[in-house]
């Protein structure tokens, strides 16, 4: 439960004050919910002088307290998504958890979005093999989607579970249809879009509350090209970072955003290629998954996360999805992607950008 605090608190210019409180605007509650232009027309204060009262008003307003145990119990209690690769579910606890935002970064080719596809469908494996039969949004702001990809994947994973489990009736209800079907799809062709699609977010999940991971594919695309202003960019990051921790943990599922790379210039003189978006984004993630190559294998390295050490396995890109590279399981048909191809394109014309 929220308690307001009356917004002559908030240290805003009296003027401000008393133009809110002619028009009935007396607590934080009474416009923390609205959008900056909403309060701008209505008040006829500047656009950045009711952004900065939403802001102020929205910072104020507490929550009551957590105790301690309930926290722990909730901690333990966290269910994962299996990436049907035993190395990178270990490495992350048990799988992409629920209640978290998982970033995964890398260069072009690596296996970002294969790594997302494969979560879209293992997401919707059967409760009665261990999976959460649940639906997926998937955010696409690249156009990386691939539906034959897509179909590929989640042929092999219905031919996996209906042998192991072939006498279950939810089992038999998991086919490829049904997992295209579990699948809301949004192209967004800017930042505006993505946000749009973000603060419909309570209403989505409220007419699909099947719904158990969110994926945006990726978050550093038209933030990256479309802001000059680091600063302003960092701010919409931020809120939209809070608005996807908040539905996840109020509806109990995943998010992913994958992210691209940049080249950062030391002070020394020296660079080196790290996520991109800045060290302040680093801090929104609860994990941070980096993809890169080692030789000729790939590799998944754990960059963040609570109560695990920094660590890496190595994984493989098969054409039944995200799969081990051990001798001692199957591997598969190891696929090259078009992404990938395109990047060893670039390097033999030597434009390696």
């Amino acid at each position: 439960m929220n308690t307001s605090r009356p917004l002559s608190d908030l240290g805003l210019p009296a003027v401000l004050i008393s133009r809110l409180q002619d028009l009935d605007f007396v607590f934080t509650d009474d416009v923390q919910h609205l959008q900056p232009a909403e309060l701008s027309s209505v008040t006829g204060l500047s656009l950045k002088e009711s952004a900065e009262v939403v802001k102020l008003a929205s910072a104020t307003s507490i929550d009551d307290p957590q105790d301690v145990l309930q926290m722990i119990e909730e901690e333990n209690d966290v269910t994962h998504i299996v990436t049907f690769c035993e190395a990178i579910d270990s490495l992350l606890g048990g799988g992409v958890p629920l209640r978290a935002i998982t970033e995964i970064s890398g260069t072009p080719g690596i296996g970002k979005t294969q790594m997302c596809l494969q979560v879209c469908v293992s997401v919707q494996l059967p409760s009665t093999v261990g999976g959460l039969g649940g639906q997926v949004l998937f955010v696409d702001t690249e156009g990386s989607f691939t539906t034959g990809r897509l179909k590929d994947m989640a042929l092999h994973a219905v031919q996996h579970i209906h042998t192991i489990s072939s006498d279950d009736s939810e089992v038999n209800t998991f086919t490829v249809e049904s997992i295209l079907k579990g699948i809301h799809y949004y192209r967004c062709h800017s930042y505006i879009e993505v946000l749009a699609v973000i603060r419909h977010l309570p209403t989505l999940l409220k007419s699909h509350p099947n719904i158990r991971l969110i994926v945006i594919d990726s978050v550093a695309f038209h933030f990256r090209h479309d802001f000059s202003n680091s600063v302003a960019r960092t701010g919409l990051l931020c809120n939209m970072t809070h608005c996807l921790i908040q539905q996840a943990r109020t509806h109990n599922l995943a998010v992913i955003v994958t992210n691209q790379m940049t080249t950062k210039i030391e002070n020394t003189g020296s660079s080196q290629v790290v996520a991109a978006l800045g060290e302040t984004w680093g801090h929104c993630p609860t994990l941070r998954l980096s993809l890169h190559w080692a030789g000729h294998t790939r590799v998944a390295t754990l960059m963040k996360a609570p109560h695990k050490k920094q660590s890496s396995v190595n994984f493989q890109v098969t054409v039944a999805g995200i799969r081990d590279t051990s001798s001692g399981k199957s591997p598969g048909v190891v696929l090259v992607t078009s992404e990938e191809q395109e990047s060893k394109k670039r390097k033999r014309l030597g434009d390696d950008s």
